[in-house]
């Protein structure tokens, strides 16, 4: 039967009134019946109307075309069809056995409840709820601040099976609460959970969310779910039986002590290596080991489990700390490990602006806004990822031997952090391969991968410290046999200079200073008081210049060639090439290190114009006097050697925080043989050495001049 309803609407005043009949098409005529219903008279319009559809109207002789016009318009607007209220009952999950995924949110209705108000209450009985059917393969919201309800009916067609598990892929959320409506509407409370309740409170003590209930065979029921969570809504379900849930657990259980005991393997061995060779890569590796064990602990839920349980809320924003320390140790892995700061400086502070980013996100979000902090980690850890590759990236260029595993780490790593982005951000999951299993084995191969960069490095420095080893020998025979050929120099010529004129003095006093801070470098390199490859660097510099000098001095006196004998540096074998400003004053500063190290001095070296060629051996003879009294006068402090550029000329400087010159001191200490009174007690002197320096200055048309807007120390300055 077909409803129809028909309307009358007098013309004088519009006064109208419905009445319902109901047609059979086979044997009976829908306007007759509305005619002899309505009875209206021939000044009225009349309008039969199908319940939800308007298919036939009839006019008055006497109407207008006009009116009839807007007559039709009007009874068609009161007579289109309404939405029902309710939404169609679908069809209901039928149980035959376990329900994946896929299958069971083909059946879900979801409504999501921003205000919070709905209740259980609404869903029993003739439920008023608008629910809708999912828009996606799972349920997935993104980040948001509702309550989500989802529903599905199910009956259960088994033949003995009356125990199930409604199973939630997931640890934790803040809210979730599960209830079965039974046919005659009787709510049952499955699980009720939120983010103060301890582990111990759920119904079966399991890493992840489960909620079991009775179902008898032939039994129809309806399961609601309700839950919010701060992060990622995207929540994955099923429901199985008592023996397909045990056997899931089985493999789950696997899987977990597979990659639990090697990520302890490899912590215990990076802890036993940190404690053995106690460098700070090793202390980096053990705390990215222990944030990804940590992490993916969480994600199963076995920290809540046994590290935490009764500290619900504290395992609400675990991913948080997990999650940003292995970004943070990934970071300071990365800057010990490439040495960024010494290879790679630009890259360094980019890698200090991630930690500095990660830790001012936490800070700030932590109260103020949680779930953002969590929805930007997830883009947060690929981001990382992919500056940490190009960190390794760009020291491989230079340095690929020593990075080729540390390269292969993070390309490693590209593959779970690239997985959970796609899931958590974009909603994508791969159907066949679970997300986290890809992580599990992707981080196992990651962190060996780390090991085995650290291990190949050590081994690459283990293999260059035996070539060392033979150089060092090698080296420290040559460097004793110039040794003792310099110490008979230096005796012949001190014997000499004694009686010969003022400029035998000059090169004595040249020769006392270095030949002092190259014994002291001596004595510190074989009694292993210091780095062996500093000293070797001081000890040439003040090699080459020492011979350098008595070479040049030589050539200038040719007449001691009866009385000294002197083998040149060539006949020591080693060839004097000219070097520039720069290795002048790094040789300088290497010559007097060891000095200024035992006096207790910061002796430093800074340059701020490029290299440029220079009269090497004046230069060398200059700046080594002015060194030498600058460490000789100063009793605490610093000195400081400095090159920058003067408009069109350099400026060589010395600066020291001794007891100052300038004026009329400055002036008094470049006369020949002349000590201030204030020095006399301070250092022993033979007052030659700003003489020298004011000669050479003079010879090489190089002005010498003295700060005099220091309070304290001296600053001594040399324009070439």
């Amino acid at each position: 039967m077909i409803q129809y309803r028909a309307i009358r609407f007098g013309l004088s005043d519009f006064d109208n009134g419905t009445d319902s009949i109901r047609h059979d098409p086979d044997n009976f005529n829908v306007i007759q019946d509305a005619q002899r219903l309505c009875n209206a008279p021939r000044d009225e319009c009349m309008i039969v109307c199908k319940e939800d559809t308007l298919f036939h109207q009839q006019f008055s002789r006497a109407c207008t075309p006009m009116l009839q016009f807007v007559l039709m318009i009007f009874c068609t607007f009161l007579t289109s069809p309404v939405p029902p209220a309710i939404a169609a009952e679908r069809n209901p999950l039928v149980l035959t056995g376990p329900v994946d995924t896929q299958a069971l949110c083909a059946h879900f209705e979801y409504t999501t409840d921003d205000a919070w108000e709905i209740t259980i209450g609404d869903f029993a009985g003739s439920s008023s709820i608008d629910m809708k059917p999912l828009p996606g393969p799972v349920p997935d919201f993104g980040y948001t601040a509702a309550r989500i309800w989802l529903r599905v009916p199910v009956v259960n067609q088994t033949k003995d099976v009356s125990s199930w598990r409604f199973y939630v892929h997931a640890n934790f959320t803040q809210k979730i609460s599960i209830w079965k409506i039974s046919a005659d509407n009787q709510i049952i409370t499955l699980l009720n959970l939120d983010e103060d309740t301890p582990f111990s409170a759920r119904p079966i003590q399991h890493p992840q969310l489960v909620a079991p209930f009775a179902l008898e065979p032939g039994e129809a029921a309806t399961i609601v779910m309700a839950y919010y969570s701060q992060g990622a809504s995207r929540l994955t379900m099923s429901i199985e039986t008592p023996e397909s849930y045990a056997a899931l657990m089985s493999v789950a259980q696997a899987k977990s002590y597979a990659f639990y005991g090697m990520m302890l393997v490899m912590i215990t061995l990076a802890l036993a290596a940190l404690v053995t060779l106690r460098q700070s890569v090793f202390a980096a590796y053990v705390g990215y080991l222990c944030s990804v064990l940590i992490y993916v602990a969480h994600a199963d839920g076995v920290a809540f489990q046994y590290l935490w349980p009764n500290f619900p809320r504290f395992n609400s924003m675990a991913s948080v700390v997990a999650g940003s320390g292995v970004m943070v140790f990934g970071a300071l892995f990365a800057i010990t490990f490439l040495q960024t700061a010494r290879y790679h400086p630009v890259m360094h502070r980019v890698l200090q602006a991630v930690i500095a980013i990660i830790i001012g996100l936490d800070v700030l979000l932590w109260i103020a806004d949680p779930q953002l902090l969590k929805r930007i980690l997830v883009y947060m850890i690929t981001g990382s990822v992919l500056v940490f590759l190009a960190a390794a990236l760009n020291a491989s260029r230079t340095r690929f031997r020593e990075t080729r595993f540390y390269v292969a780490t993070w390309f490693a790593l590209l593959i779970p952090a690239g997985l959970f982005t796609a899931r958590y951000a974009f909603g994508l999951e791969s159907q066949t391969f679970p997300v986290y299993d890809a992580v599990r084995i992707a981080l196992v191969c990651d962190a060996l991968l780390m090991g085995l960069a650290i291990f190949d490095r050590y081994n690459q420095h283990r293999q260059a410290a035996m070539q060392e080893t033979l150089s060092q020998s090698e080296r420290n025979l040559a460097l004793a046999q110039r040794l003792a050929v310099l110490e008979q120099s230096y005796q012949q010529v001190e014997a000499t200079a004694r009686e010969r004129e003022e400029g035998v003095k000059d090169t004595v006093h040249d020769l006392r200073q270095p030949m002092h801070a190259l014994r002291l470098s001596l004595r510190q390199m074989f009694s292993g008081q210091s780095d062996k490859s500093t000293d070797f660097g001081q000890i040439e510099s003040a090699l080459g210049y020492m011979e350098q000098l008595v070479d040049k001095r030589l050539a200038e006196q040719p007449k001691w060639e009866n009385t000294v004998d002197v083998p040149s540096a060539a006949d020591a074998g080693k060839t004097v090439d000219e070097p520039g400003l720069y290795a002048v004053l790094r040789g300088v500063t290497d010559m007097f290190s060891s000095e200024a190290r035992e006096k207790g001095l910061q002796l430093r070296l800074i340059l701020s114009a490029p290299d440029a060629k220079v009269d090497a051996y004046a230069l060398m003879r200059l700046l080594s006097n002015l060194v030498s009294n600058a460490i000789k006068y100063t009793r605490q402090g610093r000195v400081v050697v400095g090159l920058r550029r003067h408009k069109d000329s350099y400026r060589v400087e010395v600066h020291d925080t001794g007891p100052g010159l300038s004026g009329d001191a400055f002036e008094q200490a470049l006369q020949r043989n002349k000590r201030l009174e204030r020095d006399i007690d301070a250092a022993d002197g033979s007052g030659l050495g700003l003489t020298v320096v004011k000669e050479i200055a003079d010879t090489q048309k190089w002005r010498l001049s003295s700060c005099a807007d220091r309070r304290s120390g001296a600053s001594i300055r040399v324009e070439l």
